[in-house]
């Protein structure tokens, strides 16, 4: 059997994704990182306070400061997630998934499955693939169809492993 390769996301996605998160690093930079430079400064006692602010204690300013970088060091996290994280590979070995930066490679042999789930769209095409194996899980979702992957991920594992796909359910309004 050829490896079937299962991208992390569509290039489409990636790159709004992507130009999501480089914006928000970019106003975080651009309007936080200035202000906490200068509380550092006035704490530790190299630049002196504006006539007529308060001080506020220590502890106070690194937790807001820690709030206000918070949306940015999480999108930069996915931003390295999403670019440099391989693509799952269905394969004669089994299901891998994962690895990058972020994570490590997770690996499930064809005899080790224990479950698979799935997720179908509205369209009742595959969307998203759960392979588990005791602690290790492995999601396939590239954003396309997976009906195919499903059906030969099926024709490899025990028959009571494969559960019905769940469709989500339509919004009546």
């Amino acid at each position: 059997m050829q490896p079937l390769e299962i991208p992390v996301a569509s290039p489409t996605a990636k790159l709004v994704m992507g130009t999501v998160c480089v914006l928000i690093n970019f106003a975080e930079l651009r309007y936080a990182l200035p202000g906490f430079v200068r509380f550092v400064r006035v704490k530790a006692g190299w630049e002196s306070q504006k006539p007529g602010t308060k001080s506020i204690p220590l502890g106070w300013g690194l937790f807001i400061y820690l709030v206000l970088f918070f949306p940015g060091v999480l999108t930069g996290l996915i931003f390295i997630g999403i670019t440099t994280t391989p693509p799952s590979v269905v394969s004669d070995a089994g299901v891998a998934g994962g690895g990058g930066p972020l994570t490590s490679r997770k690996t499930i042999a064809w005899d080790e499955v224990q479950r698979v789930d799935c997720l179908m769209g509205h369209d009742q095409s595959v969307r998203i693939i759960r392979v588990v194996s005791g602690a290790k899980r492995v999601e396939l979702s590239g954003g396309g169809d997976l009906t195919g992957v499903h059906d030969l991920i099926s024709q490899r594992v025990a028959a009571q492993a494969v559960r019905r796909c769940s469709i989500p359910m339509r919004s009546t309004r």
